[in-house]
């Protein structure tokens, strides 16, 4: 724990210098952060406390200069071994309803992938949001650039990019890859509630790469990566509704996914959910039965103190296996 201590004690004092120095009217500088922090149980062979998140980042602020932005990101989880994981790191150029964003951050390809972890009302990301989007088992991000279109009053998204293609985990100097992203929603507002669909699209020329969960990861994989998304969400004051459908085609095989989340709003600080999420592929270790979850969140301050809990329910051979979670979220600034 000591490195983590070390690791933090400087982000937080560092955070306080540049909040501290800086002028109400000239703020350059703004950083957030937030924990979760969790224990997760399947009543039989593990119970198990765990940091799920401990996330910062620092963005512009109102006073830095005009049409510029940029944005860093690390996080520390304790599956990584008590060690921070630098997640994004980009700088943006904006003009009119356009942008251009260059370094590294997630490609554009999904409605789950894109609703910040806090703001998700389940524990996790459906399996085929994890997996299937295009850097799912590499990292998530992606280096390269990105240009982003907000048009309509907001109401219409295109966002077209290309990346190296292989993730951030390793860096490849003589990469004979890529990956081009494409999508496009558009959302429509009635009567106080909101209806949203989109699609993406994904192409990669793959180089030498493992696909877990997709295809068997025992011998690297080259050549075509097709890569689709189609979803919907619908909001309103008393009930949410969202659905992804993912499909992953390569020339050795493939996998598809799906998930329908419902959230129950009976008071502005209770929310049940329910979810199915079902996803099936060609790698031969993948269950291929569905989850059934169900969760309650009471939020305090919106969304930025929150208590969780969860379960879910999932066949395997012949009996049901059980995950229970409790969470308890806090913001840090």
């Amino acid at each position: 724990m000591k490195p983590l201590k070390i690791t933090l004690a400087f982000i937080l004092a560092m955070a306080g210098l540049l909040s501290s120095a800086q002028m109400p009217d000239n703020n350059k500088i703004e950083w957030h952060g937030y924990t979760q922090l969790r224990f997760a149980t399947n009543f039989n062979s593990y119970n198990n406390f765990s940091v799920r998140r401990l996330k910062f980042w620092i963005k512009s602020g109102a006073g830095f200069p005009e049409h510029w932005s940029y944005k860093v990101q690390a996080i520390f989880m304790s599956v990584q071994d008590e060690k921070f994981f630098l997640q994004d790191i980009y700088g943006q150029y904006n003009w009119e309803k356009s942008n251009i964003r260059i370094g590294q951050f997630i490609p554009q390809f999904s409605l789950q992938r894109f609703q910040p972890d806090y703001l998700i009302p389940v524990s996790e990301r459906a399996r085929a949001v994890n997996l299937i989007i295009p850097d799912g088992t590499h990292g998530v991000r992606d280096i390269g650039i990105q240009y982003n279109l907000k048009a309509a009053n907001g109401k219409l998204n295109f966002n077209l990019g290309i990346f190296n293609g292989y993730g951030i985990k390793e860096y490849r100097l003589d990469n004979t890859g890529f990956l081009s992203v494409q999508h496009l929603s558009y959302q429509f507002n009635i009567m106080g509630s909101t209806l949203k669909f989109g699609y993406s699209l994904s192409y990669r020329k793959a180089d030498e790469m493992y696909f877990k969960g997709i295809i068997p990861d025992t011998i690297p994989y080259s050549g075509s990566d097709f890569r689709y998304n189609f979803y919907g969400i619908f909001t309103s004051e008393m009930i949410d509704f969202q659905t992804d459908y993912l499909n992953a085609v390569l020339e050795t095989g493939g996998s598809v996914g799906y998930y329908a989340l419902l959230t129950i709003k009976p008071a502005t600080d209770k929310h049940i959910y329910l979810m199915y999420d079902s996803y099936t592929s060609d790698d031969m270790f993948t269950n291929r039965n569905p989850w059934y979850i169900l969760g309650y969140n009471y939020l305090i301050n919106k969304s930025r103190t929150m208590i969780s809990l969860e379960t879910g329910f999932q066949r395997n051979t012949d009996k049901w296996s059980n995950r229970t979670v409790m969470q308890f979220q806090m913001f840090l600034h």
